[in-house]
């Protein structure tokens, strides 16, 4: 039975979700190390590089660090603390908003083979003053709620897909901000990993300042 089937049917149908004329299309980019202390406890280093305006304009540039527990086999506790700059240009020049996003993650993960069920609850507070002279300093307060079905295939390869709902606390009027749909695949072999997805981004409130998205995602990682 060809399992690889059902995965690329969903791939195809999110590549050809509808969306307005003005949704962007953008690149994102990964890459980083994973180091596994022992079987418990886990470090990891990522930078990320994201291109919007159909991949024409850097959208932000952004390292980050994380540290996870795993108390039980099904369980992973996770923080991280993520830095982002993000250029724009003025009539005066080229400048850069900077912002600090700090993150809690409950990771769950139950196993029906060949299939991988996880979900991931995470908090997160992003906070940073805008460039622009006069303004206060910005606090956004993120829940995230995620699910992805992952299909293991021999050699390496693994097909997924994945839903993810942001709500944010505390703005009446974007309570649910946004919502993701991805699908990809990852493959590995020995300390590497290697992942290619597609995205489709969309708002979940009346924004005429949001564009849907359409985002296309490469990363690699290297795991000792």
């Amino acid at each position: 039975m060809n399992r690889t089937i059902p995965i690329g049917t969903i791939l195809f149908l999110l590549a050809g979700l509808p969306g307005p004329a003005a949704a962007d299309v953008q690149l994102w980019t990964e890459a980083g190390v994973r180091y596994r202390i022992n079987k418990q406890f886990r470090l990891k280093f990522d930078s990320h590089a994201r291109f919007s305006n159909d991949v024409t304009t850097t959208q932000s540039i952004m390292p980050e660090v994380a540290f996870s527990y795993r108390p039980l086999k099904f369980l992973r506790l996770e923080a991280g603390y993520r830095f982002s700059a993000e250029p724009f240009e003025s009539e005066e020049g080229t400048y850069a908003d900077s912002w600090h996003r700090l993150s809690a993650d409950v990771r769950l993960r139950y196993r029906i083979k060949p299939f991988t069920l996880r979900f991931r609850l995470r908090y997160q507070e992003k906070f940073g003053r805008p460039w622009k002279g006069g303004e206060k300093l910005k606090n956004l307060h993120t829940v995230r709620n995620k699910v992805s079905v992952i299909l293991k295939l021999p050699a390496g390869f693994w097909p997924f897909v994945s839903g993810e709902i942001f709500n944010r606390l505390g703005d009446s009027q974007r309570a649910w901000h946004k919502w993701r749909l991805s699908a990809g695949l990852e493959y590995t072999r020995g300390s590497h990993q290697v992942t290619l997805f597609y995205r489709h981004e969309a708002a979940l409130h009346d924004d005429p300042g949001f564009e849907p998205r359409h985002i296309l995602a490469f990363g690699y990682h290297y795991g000792f």
